[in-house]
């Protein structure tokens, strides 16, 4: 079986697991996620912030009143915008949260786009799972990879404890990640596998 093929019965097999999160757990795992994020020095210290807005509907880790929170903060935010023909992500400001409608993947995102120049302290990526390496499953588009590709920010997945494997299929193009934060711990790629 082929890397693009492997990746393809994990995302599966990972989209089945996370559906069977009742969403009332799927809520306060959440908040117990993002909770852990706001208490890391990287992110108090931090002047501007690039959130993914999350798919709800896919339980990924519910980011919506985060991003309300941070508009209201003294952090710079900015949130990406899906260019299907280049297939390169766009990053703009959002002013409010009502701004948003769905792209065709049911992805919110801003119905203007005010693109803003990059250079961000975090950027907080979704993602179906991760393993001990740090590296990232996503969801095969491509798009967060040729993003963080060329970018220097410090790079943190959002998930959900039991979404940490041991090893996941990788290809070159990959991009790996610096910190995952889970509703159970946070972990640090430049600490090995220490959490705290």
């Amino acid at each position: 079986m082929s890397v693009v093929q492997e990746k393809s019965e994990l995302r599966k097999q990972l989209f089945e697991k996370r559906k069977l999160i009742l969403k009332r757990e799927w809520e306060l795992r959440s908040k117990l996620v993002i909770d852990k994020l706001k208490a890391t020095d990287e992110f108090k210290k931090c002047e501007s912030v690039h959130c993914f807005v999350s798919m709800n509907k896919r339980k990924e880790v519910n980011t919506h009143d985060f991003i309300k929170e941070l508009l209201s903060s003294n952090k710079k935010l900015t949130i990406p915008a899906t260019d299907f023909e280049s297939g390169e992500l766009l990053h703009s400001k959002l002013n409010s949260f009502d701004d948003l409608q769905e792209n065709k993947w049911g992805v919110l995102e801003p119905v203007n786009v005010i693109e803003v120049e990059l250079g961000f302290d975090l950027i907080l990526i979704p993602l179906l799972a991760a393993d001990r390496s740090y590296n990232r499953l996503g969801y095969g588009k491509g798009f967060y990879d040729r993003f963080l590709k060329n970018s220097d920010a410090i790079k943190i997945g959002l998930l959900f404890d039991e979404f940490i494997l041991n090893k996941i299929p990788v290809e070159d193009f990959d991009q790996k990640l610096d910190i995952l934060i889970t509703d159970k711990s946070v972990y640090r790629r430049n600490n090995e596998w220490l959490s705290s």
